[in-house]
């Protein structure tokens, strides 16, 4: 491995580790993403572009693509609904693109990423797949046959604290939504309460067996009886 490889490799992960079990803002991920998608393509031999592919309840965006030829290829397989990215998002595997040229997968794609960019070969790499998102790193070459094993396992190490860093942004935003369903819930359990003096297990057994009758989550029939009690004011 090249010396500026190895630099590489030292930068990002003492930025991993700066990640691991401390509160990072949006902003910081934004810009490990950034330098991260720039990086790899710098370290791993032949790579030209590269971007890291996101769906979130079927709507598939392009996180720090490192140009317009990368966003471009993202927003070819949003526009087709299928592609490598998507592929290795979905089934959660390294997915390899050798020559686009003869390459007959996602053919409406392919077809329109020949004609429209200057890529020829890409290889792409499975983040995370939760119930309602998915990603992948994917990098692009302009020649065929780029992207051998030794370029795959450093292609790999990216992808690896790519994963890590967007893990890291998840468990943020899913704290931040449990805090904000614990405090509903608490609003509905003080009603409940006020209007029909119970205790705080009284009134929350009364929420689950609401919940459990009408098939809908506590959170959600609390946020309506908050909203029927509070109603918005109408200026």
């Amino acid at each position: 491995m090249a010396n500026q490889n190895r630099a590489v490799y030292r930068a990002f992960a003492s930025q991993v580790r700066q990640l691991q079990g401390v509160d990072v803002s949006d902003a910081a991920i934004d810009s490990f993403l950034t330098a991260l998608t720039v990086g790899a393509t710098a370290a791993v031999p032949k790579a030209t572009y590269a971007s890291i592919t996101i769906v979130e309840r079927g709507v598939l965006s392009s996180l720090a693509p490192t140009d317009e030829i990368a966003g471009r290829l993202d927003e070819l397989q949003a526009k087709h609904d299928t592609g490598p990215c998507l592929e290795s998002a979905w089934r959660q595997r390294v997915v390899r693109v050798d020559d686009y040229d003869t390459d007959d997968r996602w053919p409406d794609y392919i077809s329109d990423a020949r004609m429209q960019t200057p890529v020829r070969a890409s290889v792409s790499f499975p983040l995370f797949r939760e119930s309602e998102v998915m990603g992948a790193l994917t990098l692009h070459s302009v020649e065929a046959d780029a992207f051998d094993p030794d370029a795959v396992e450093i292609g790999r190490t990216f992808a690896a604290q790519a994963a890590l860093a967007m893990q890291s942004d998840t468990r943020q935003h899913q704290f931040s939504e449990a805090l904000a369903s614990r405090d509903t819930i608490g609003q509905a359990k003080g009603i409940l309460m006020e209007r029909y003096d119970l205790d705080a297990d009284q009134a929350f057994a009364m929420l689950r067996q609401v919940s459990q009758d009408t098939n809908d989550k506590i959170v959600d029939l609390a946020g309506r009886l908050v909203a029927l009690d509070h109603p918005p004011r109408i200026s």
